[in-house]
């Protein structure tokens, strides 16, 4: 019998690590797509194949590992390289980046919309409309 809990024991604790394994290899992931690589400034760092990006890759799984947080690890590299190295700005960029496009798009959408209203109530206006019959006329 203690064989037996010995064995559901050994695997629940082999289960239990190798969630533990799994959520951090998710972490350091998660933590490594907030990046853009700076060697092209277009990719997502957790998917560039660069050198720099490797170098990068393996000094986030480092930090994670001597247990840094994610907050101090975004600050290393924003002290480092700028905002820019972000893929998503923190902060007040953040804000203008998006709720500014969004009041713009909603603005050029209600203009569009009353540049329609209008053309279609000129279009329904009538015309000037002829009473009785035509009169002949004669061209020669």
């Amino acid at each position: 019998m203690k064989a037996g809990l010995r064995i559901v024991a050994l695997v629940l604790l082999s289960l239990t690590l190798c969630s533990a394994a799994d959520s951090a290899a998710t972490d350091v992931s998660h933590l490594q797509a907030r990046f853009i690589a700076p060697c092209c400034w277009h990719e997502n760092l957790a998917v560039h194949n660069s050198p720099i990006a490797e170098q990068m890759r393996a000094e986030i799984q480092r930090l994670v590992m001597q247990g840094k947080t994610e907050d101090q690890i975004v600050d290393l590299y924003v002290a480092r390289y700028g905002e820019k190295i972000l893929g998503e700005p923190r902060g007040r960029t953040f804000w203008i980046l998006t709720i500014v496009p969004l009041i713009a798009l909603a603005v050029a959408t209600m203009a569009l919309g009353e540049i329609i209203r209008r053309m279609a109530a000129h279009r329904q206006t009538p015309s000037v409309a002829v009473t009785g019959p035509l009169p002949d006329v004669d061209l020669e």
